[in-house]
């Protein structure tokens, strides 16, 4: 009854040990960043404290000291220091920035600085949370059962707990409690464990035992070293399988490091992705330990052995998962066929998807935990093999774990710092899983010669066949990001690093201006940004409208880098100076392919490129600035709304100038109306005099020390300049009137808006928890916080020099508003509604391109609908009404190419006019493949004209096209 008891307090220790690695990470990412540099300090800080707790109190367990009362005292150690985290907390911020040299990037000496303090205020808690396992190893070790298994129960229930910590905080404790509440929580459960174990165990267990002096072990056989023969060689076999299960940490975490970037790919990047991904990964390892402690017995006979076997068996069953990995799709399609609607939407709340992404986390969860359950075997086997006397059990833990330790340290900074950009996530796994079955071999070729040659040759068979196919094969990490493109893109650029895989994207379009592709960058699977139209607006009002409303700007910081031309539209205004800041250099590399759209930024003596985490930078740098931009990901991704919050605001605050401005994006999409309100109400908190200025789907707000002056005469002369014009030529805005009319509200409106909102702060991230449950909506979302802002949409207080000034701008003002709710109502589907909306702007402002670009856009896709019907009549009235409204000739080639496809359907005289059209748009477009080929289809069938369908034909097939586009066209060949 008291050791069920003592386990059951265990077990909360493991679950509080986890939601204090969950929080500690987060607030000290908060001070020292989000970048995988800043990570890996805190990561390697708290891992190290653990074990070196493990061993110190280890041998102070062989020295004596009685089991219980350590325990007690650790437990109630740590639930004190916790409680007075906030104070260690602000004293280490005070430190962090005495010591920062206020250098902006990365150096070795800032690396040093982070991980020096992330030891001394982590080393005290996790050492004492490291000594617990071998506290109890010892209080268990009076029982009958093996030492191996006492302390691979002792393991599993840890591990268990640390599962449902895992689980309690990521899903529920920080969004709700927040993180100060959580570790508070956490405390009392570790004070409350060490009370109760000082009044469970009786007054037997509180006896301090004789110590066993360190000579005394190390000369002295006991009875039952001398029953198990452990002459020299067995000794420095025991030596090996340390090391082995040293070699197995380091297996598990580089395993865990390079599976979780392929699996937030496949599950999404949000908070809630990692934390199953870790749950999974405890899961499997607390379920193999409690497993072998229970069904030991032939394992245990030949424990060092089996351990082997495991060791191998993780290597193989990490490449078969690299396989499955490849098969994804096979595999997910196959399990949600399986489930059906038997609760496959069980997760559709925080993964959207419905049964496809609970499909996944399945597929997920199996390939995952054959590896993981045989790392939490390995430990029960090692300890019965190593402590062959009961009196020395307690520093035998201790020892093994921090060994294993030690090797998880060292995997989790070498999968991130040497083989993912060194080798890349496939051929860093394929090399860990070799790690795995070499030393696992090894091992058996000492201990069990015996099993050698079998051994050898099932090791090889293995895994030799797996890797061989995996190399022929495509890389699997690049599939499952290249599986997220839309159907006919092409893959430009690809770059696996430390903190993200980026990937770059073009597909051809026939609804964009000129036919140009669309561009993204993608980044851990997700579209982060782009260049194409509705992107271009966004990216480079962003730095636009602010740079127009100041006086002389000379510098601007871009936090988060994406494609580049928010600091490329910076640089348009002559700055001297335009410093980029992300955390992900891969990022930085994909510049040079969104040059268009950027206008070659890249190039610019004026950019200065800083690799960095942005809030870090704004809380160390000792500059100011005129200007400071922030498109970060949406709050939806994991660990994105820290640059959302009042505090960050308050640094980016603290680093402007007089008379300088913040600038920050706030999507529409991907955020519940409660959360874009909440999002709102954070900024203009700190910056209660903001504006909201609106692009065609999302917000940017505009913030500064004080009044926000918005003069046109000043805007007005900032047209004249060539670079700043043609930059905003290209998205539809020509002069001051239209830049003005993208105004949505000033601050009393967001005040109104808002209403009582509450901001969104660093300890209460809710948005990062509550924006993934309406993923599984899209971006239909948008619609309904468009709605919500039209409704406090207000013009802009302007001094203007005439009525008649006055007038012009609201008849645009007036205009952008009714292209406004246009884009509400297509956002649902509503086309003709919108259809109406766009044209009653363009009657009242012919100028609006942004109406008119939306209206020809809803008449391509009505076009092509009509075609495919053979609504012959009513697609050639909407081709020329869309050529008499296109009068920039954007989508000139598309509505030659739509009009040759609907004459041609019409057959007899209008064959020639077909033909002509299709030319035209040739004409216009060299490289359009679908005029190529209709055109000669047209030379071949109708006009009898072999010889020109053969050169069409051929020009065709050295253009871009797909696998079928192609079979066909020399089917068509082979023909003539």
């Amino acid at each position: 009854m008291k050791q069920s008891a003592v386990l059951l307090l265990f077990f909360f220790s493991g679950a509080v040990g986890v939601a204090y690695e969950v929080v500690w990470a987060r607030q000290l990412s908060l001070l020292f960043g989000v970048s995988i540099y800043a990570v890996s300090a805190v990561l390697v800080a708290f891992m190290g404290g653990l074990g070196l707790g493990a061993e110190y109190f280890g041998r102070m367990l062989n020295r004596g000291f009685s089991p219980v009362r350590l325990y007690a005292v650790l437990e109630v150690g740590v639930g004190v220091y916790v409680l007075l985290f906030p104070l260690w907390y602000s004293i280490l911020e005070k430190a962090y920035l005495f010591l920062h040299p206020g250098t902006e990037g990365v150096s070795a000496y800032v690396i040093a600085i982070r991980f020096t303090l992330a030891v001394t205020i982590l080393i005290i808690p996790t050492s004492l949370m490291g000594g617990t396992l071998p506290a109890l190893a010892k209080f268990f070790s009076a029982s009958k059962k093996e030492s191996g298994s006492l302390t691979g129960i002792l393991y599993a229930v840890n591990t268990l707990g640390a599962m449902a910590g895992c689980v309690a905080a990521g899903f529920w404790m920080v969004e709700h409690l927040g993180l100060t509440n959580t570790l508070r929580v956490g405390a009392v459960i570790n004070i409350l464990a060490g009370i109760l174990v000082w009044f469970i165990a009786g007054e037997s267990e509180w006896r301090k035992e004789p110590a066993v002096k360190d000579d005394a072990l190390r000369t002295a056989k006991s009875e039952e070293t001398q029953s198990a023969g452990i002459d020299e060689k067995g000794r420095k076999n025991l030596n090996l399988l340390t090391l082995v299960f040293g070699i197995s940490g380091f297996c598990a975490l580089a395993l865990e490091v390079l599976w979780t970037r392929m699996f937030t790919i496949l599950l999404n990047n949000t908070t809630y992705a990692f934390s199953l991904i870790l749950a999974i990964f405890l899961l499997g390892i607390g379920a193999g330990s409690a497993a072998v402690s229970t069904f030991h017995k032939k394992m245990f006979a030949n424990g060092r052995a089996y351990f082997g076997i495991f060791q191998i068996g993780i290597g193989v069953f990490a490449l078969l998962s690299l396989v499955a990995l490849g098969l994804n799709r096979q595999l997910i399609e196959f399990i949600e066929a399986v489930i059906g609607g038997g609760g496959g939407g069980l997760f559709s709340g925080i993964l959207p998807g419905g049964e496809q992404m609970t499909a996944a986390l399945i597929f997920s969860l199996l390939i995952v935990l054959p590896c993981t359950f045989l790392m939490g075997g390995g430990f029960p086997l090692v300890v019965q093999s190593v402590s062959i006397e009961r009196k020395k059990l307690a520093g035998d833990v201790g020892r093994l774990y921090a060994v294993n330790i030690i090797g998880c340290v060292l995997g989790s900074v070498a999968a991130g710092f040497l083989l993912i950009p060194l080798i890349g996530v496939q051929k860093g796994l394929i090399l860990v899983s070799w790690v795995a079955v070499s030393a696992g071999t090894y091992l058996l070729f000492k201990v069990a010669p015996e099993f050698k040659k079998a051994t050898a040759a099932t090791a090889l068979g293995l895994a030799l066949p797996l890797t061989v196919i995996l190399f022929l094969k495509s890389d699997v990490a690049y599939l499952l990001s290249f599986q997220k493109l839309d159907a006919g893109s092409e893959v430009e650029f690809y770059e696996e690093g430390p903190s993200a895989s980026v990937l770059v994207s073009s597909q051809e379009s026939d609804m964009t201006i000129g036919r140009k592709p669309i561009k993204r960058i993608w980044i851990n699977g997700d579209p982060i940004a782009g260049v194409f139209r509705e992107a271009l607006q966004l990216e480079r009002l962003q730095a636009h409208i602010p740079l127009m409303l100041m006086d002389n700007p000379k510098n601007a910081v871009v936090i988060c880098f994406g494609t580049g031309t928010t600091a490329g539209a910076s640089a348009a205004h002559s700055l001297d100076e335009v410093i980029a800041v992300d955390i992900s250099p891969e990022v930085f590399n994909a510049g040079t392919y969104f040059a268009d759209g950027n206008f070659n930024i890249m190039q610019s003596p004026a950019l200065k490129l800083v690799e960095e985490d942005g809030r870090n930078f704004l809380l160390t740098t000792k500059r100011k600035f005129d200007l400071i931009t922030s498109e970060p990901p949406p709050p939806s991704n994991a660990g994105i709304v820290s640059l959302y919050t009042t505090e960050y605001y308050r640094l980016a605050k603290r680093s402007l100038k007089k008379g300088g401005l913040v600038s920050q994006w706030i999507p529409l999409h991907h955020l519940s109306e409660e959360d874009f309100r909440m999002l709102v109400s954070s900024f203009i908190k700190v910056f209660p005099e903001a504006q909201m200025w609106y692009t065609k789907w999302d917000a940017i707000m505009i913030g500064g020390l004080g009044d926000i002056s918005i003069l046109i005469n000043n805007i007005k002369e900032r047209f004249a300049d060539p670079a700043i014009a043609a930059s905003l030529k290209d998205i539809g805005v020509t002069n001051a009137y239209q830049l003005l009319s993208n105004y949505m509200m000033g601050p009393d409106e967001l005040r109104a808006f808002v209403a009582d909102t509450p901001p969104l702060s660093d300890d209460r991230p809710v948005v990062e928890f509550t924006a993934p449950r309406i993923l599984r909506e899209g971006v239909t979302i948008k619609g309904a916080n468009l709605r919500n802002l039209l409704i406090y949409r207000a013009p802009p207080k302007i001094g203007f020099e005439s009525e008649e000034e006055e007038k012009k701008f609201k008849r645009y003002f007036d205009s952008q508003g009714l292209f406004l709710e246009g884009q509400f109502r297509k956002n649902y589907g509503h086309n003709s509604q919108a259809a109406v909306f766009y044209n009653r702007a363009l009657q009242l402002n012919p100028d609006n391109a942004d109406a008119k670009y939306a209206l020809i856009s809803l008449n391509l896709g009505a076009i092509y609908a009509a075609a495919s019907r053979g609504k012959k009549g009513m697609g050639l009235r909407m081709v020329s009404d869309s050529i008499i409204l296109d009068t920039e000739g954007w989508f000139a080639p598309q509505l030659h190419f739509l009009n040759g496809i609907l004459y041609a359907a019409s057959g007899g005289r209008a064959m020639e006019l077909a033909v002509a059209e299709l030319r035209k748009a040739i004409k216009l477009d060299e490289r359009y493949f679908m005029a190529i080929v209709n055109l000669a289809g047209l030379y071949a069938t109708e006009l009898d004209r072999p010889d020109r369908a053969k050169a069409l034909y051929e020009k065709a097939l050295l253009l871009k096209s797909s696998k079928s586009e192609r079979d066909a066209v020399l089917k068509a060949l082979e023909r003539l």
